[in-house]
Parts: C-alpha cells; structure tokens; sequence
C-alpha cells in the first residue's frame, strides 16, 4: 500500500513539473480537513478526515483528480479515490462547485479491512492571494469497513468480524492551489 501512495504522490509531482514547463498549467493541488454528523445511531462514530488531491484541469470547468488521505472512525483508514470535480457557473468572488469522489479505504491496523469510499459534495471557493482559493463544502459521506471484534466470558472467547457502514453529513474547508 506505501507503493501505491509513493507512485501516486510521484507521478502527480511529474505531471505537475512537465505541466509547468509548458506555460498554463492544467494541474492544481488540494488538501482538506472535515468532519461529520452521522446519520445513523449505529455505529454513531463521528469521522475526522484530511486528504490531499491532485486535479487535472480538462476545460475551465472540468477536472478529474486522485487522493489520498486520512480518515479516523473506529480504526484508521487511508482512502485511496478518484475525483470529478464541475466549477457551476464562470469565476467570480464566490464560485459554486459540484465534486464527486469514489474509491477505496485501506486499514493499516492488523484487525480491521477497509472498504468503499464515496463522498459526493457542493461547496463554495473563494480566491485568496497567489491563486489560491479557499473552498467550503458540504456533502454526503460513505464509509465501509470491517473489524474483529473479541468477546469472552468464563466459558467462552468467541471471535469475530463485525461490517460497518457509515452514513455521515460531511463538512470540509480546504485550500485549492
């Protein structure tokens, strides 16, 4: 799983460099923090999560980017996605946008699997200096994994794997560069 994120993170900084060199550049950078409300009272975990995410620029209005980052519920995961991201509207001082992300929690810990990720959300960005935007968004957040779970009285020690799905209102602020 460190491969992945090593090639990933290395071809992003490729992409970029080889991006720059030709005038325009089509890439841009993103990282976020947020949190949730959840919508279900089991598991009522409330996640924490910061990702990063690279963006290729196909028009003015399209992108299409990969992410990484951490998210904690019970366990720790490291989500792995893809990203499509649609900017509503031309550019101005509050510039509306639309994005959704798919893909895959890993669990570094020895008793839990990851499982499907998917965070579709709308949000508001907002220029600051050297084309920087600041982003607000709210949105809809899946996660699925698995843990062992352990139970034992004076008879027995029973052992076993527990699904969980969480349903979260999600909320992130970030920055786009």
């Amino acid at each position: 799983m460190k491969r992945i994120i090593f090639i990933l993170l290395l071809s992003i900084i490729v992409i970029s460099v080889k991006a720059q060199t030709n005038g325009e550049s089509k890439i841009a950078f993103a990282t976020t923090i947020g949190t949730g409300l959840p919508m279900m009272s089991t598991p009522s975990s409330t996640p924490f999560a910061w990702q990063v995410l690279g963006y290729y620029n196909l028009t003015e209005r399209w992108s299409v980017g990969v992410g990484t980052g951490l998210s904690f519920y019970q366990k720790m995961l490291v989500p792995v996605y893809g990203d499509v991201r649609f900017q509503i509207g031309r550019e101005r001082k509050f510039t509306p946008y639309a994005e959704c992300a798919a893909g895959y929690s890993f669990a570094p810990s020895g008793n839990a699997n990851g499982g499907f990720f998917m965070n579709p959300s709308i949000g508001i960005q907002y220029p600051l200096k050297n084309k920087m935007k600041l982003q607000l968004a709210i949105g809809y957040e899946l996660q699925e994994l698995a843990r062992l779970k352990k139970h034992s009285d004076s008879y027995f020690l029973k052992e076993f794997e527990e699904q969980l799905s969480h349903h979260s209102i999600s909320f992130k602020v970030g920055l786009k560069f």
